[in-house]
């Protein structure tokens, strides 16, 4: 009675064990950066936090100086 979406859900191994042993283990990486994807997540959101600080402070200069276009 289980359809594909279900069993695909449901019928998984579980790697909760792996898991934490590779999230505890000793390193001299920070745990925020030990992902397979997390070097790609934080270093993306801080080009895109820098673009946008770097905007705002040419936009403020230029409001400063008094021009307008």
């Amino acid at each position: 009675m289980s359809s594909g979406f279900s069993k695909f859900l449901l019928d998984r191994p579980n790697h909760v064990i792996e898991h934490q042993r590779y999230y505890q283990q000793r390193a001299n990486v920070p745990l925020f950066l030990r992902g397979p994807r997390d070097k790609l997540f934080v270093f993306g959101t801080l080009a895109v936090l820098g673009t946008g600080l770097c905007g705002a402070l040419y936009g403020v200069t230029r409001m400063a100086r008094g021009i307008k276009n």
